[in-house]
């Protein structure tokens, strides 16, 4: 065992760092079981042979430890950690539960985190100070401070802050924002809303709707390094420990189109510009639509005295965000069918799933009205229906032509601006 500086291992090699989460379990304390990919970085033989390797593995108090990287068996079976490794847990005082996150840096180093049973980062040296990390998180970033959390199918749509982390780290005055800001394994900065009450700090309005564009599932486990006010970096790992490529959906905006049955329009008015432009996330793009007004098709003179029939198509246009939102156009249909449907993609998106009721809210001035309007699934996506729906749409004075873009605050919370034709 020896001593290695923090710049010493930041140069041991030029492989690409690759890093594994794991959970110390009754049997890690005698074999840590890391995966074969990390263990063939670490010069162990593959399933199909070769012979053990010693890792360098460096503690957060700095000190080196050699500990063997080998495989069961006949060095086809699955690989570990092995002789050195006890010794290294019992001096750290790892628990049962605890997550440990492996790094390694090329020639053969690994370096270890420690998220003790709180989920926050193990400070195994002096606490830190009020100033660097309540205020503008000055310090390095391998000394930030971080936690990590298992999703569960409650932390889906609001998680929790660990009580720890808040308590040393987020001030009263931060948390008054209510908003926090996450960068995202992309690069994205994504504004996310923050709410307390009696039992904690929650991450909440934009959450959902976050881990949905980026592949985020259940069973996934986060680690979010804090930058200073209010700014958070994330990483995602799978259910095999090993850190996730996390990529955007492909679909930013999308047209939806839905045939429907409609009575002749009352008009012929057009209630878009020719062209309409999109600006994308960060306006780091831009998109160009031609205008989504109404297509008609041509009326059908039917015999036998039938009354003319048209089959008209209704669009929307829709971003999944943040923030998310989906435009809609009014047609006879709405207003005399008493309900309006929204593409599937853009529902699963926001985490619309399963029926309920969506509270949609509109503002004039300092005047705000809502009305809570019943939803339901069906094989292309979901409905606003009822009597509540008619409500909205007799409150507002809807008429065929009008458009209204439905924005997402949060999942069931939606705030409507209605554009009159």
């Amino acid at each position: 065992m020896g001593s290695l500086g923090v710049g010493d291992y930041h140069g041991a090699g030029a492989a690409k760092a690759m890093r594994q989460l794991k959970v110390m379990l009754p049997s890690s304390f005698r074999k840590m079981r890391i995966s074969d990919e990390l263990a063939a970085l670490l010069g162990a033989g593959g399933r199909n042979g070769g012979g053990a390797a010693t890792a360098r593995v460096v503690s957060p108090f700095g000190k080196v430890w050699d500990v063997e990287v080998d495989r069961d068996g006949d060095g086809d079976g699955g690989a570990f950690l092995g002789l050195g490794w006890p010794e290294f847990a019992a001096v750290h005082g790892v628990d049962v539960g605890w997550f440990l996150m492996l790094r390694h840096h090329g020639g053969g180093v690994l370096t270890v985190k420690v998220f003790d049973a709180t989920c926050c980062l193990k400070e195994f040296g002096a606490p830190p100070s009020d100033v660097t990390t309540r205020s503008n998180g000055t310090r390095g970033a391998s000394h930030k401070p971080q936690f990590v959390r298992v999703l569960l199918p409650g932390s889906m749509e609001k998680m929790m802050i660990p009580n720890k982390f808040v308590q040393h780290y987020i001030t009263d005055a931060l948390l008054n924002s209510q908003m926090a800001n996450i960068l995202s394994p992309v690069g994205k900065f994504w504004r996310i809303g923050v709410e307390k009450d009696q039992s904690g700090v929650f991450f909440t309005g934009g959450w959902l709707q976050f881990l949905s564009f980026h592949g985020i599932h259940e069973g996934d486990v986060v680690l979010l390094r804090y930058e200073g006010n209010m700014v958070f970096k994330i990483k995602v790992f799978g259910l095999n420990g090993c850190q996730k490529d996390c990529k955007t959906k492909d679909i930013r905006i999308q047209q939806y189109t839905e045939n429907q049955q409609e009575a002749p329009p009352l008009s012929g008015r057009k209630c878009y510009n020719n062209k309409e432009r999109v600006f994308g996330e960060d306006s780091e793009y831009q998109l160009e639509k031609t205008s989504s007004s109404r297509k008609r098709s041509s009326r059908r003179m039917m015999t036998s005295g039938q009354e003319t029939k048209m089959q008209a198509i209704s669009k929307s246009i829709y971003k999944i965000g943040p923030p998310s939102w989906i435009k809609k156009e009014i047609n006879n249909s709405t207003l005399k069918r008493r309900l309006i449907s929204f593409a599937p993609t853009f529902c699963r998106s926001i985490g619309l799933l399963e029926k309920g009721t969506i509270t949609l809210e509109t503002s004039t001035g300092s005047n705000r009205r809502s009305w809570e309007v019943v939803s339901r699934p069906y094989s292309k996506g979901f409905y606003l229906l009822g009597p509540t729906w008619d409500r909205f749409c007799q409150d507002n004075s809807l008429k065929a032509g009008d458009v209204c873009i439905f924005n997402v605050v949060e999942t069931t919370l939606w705030h409507v601006v209605i554009n009159r034709c």
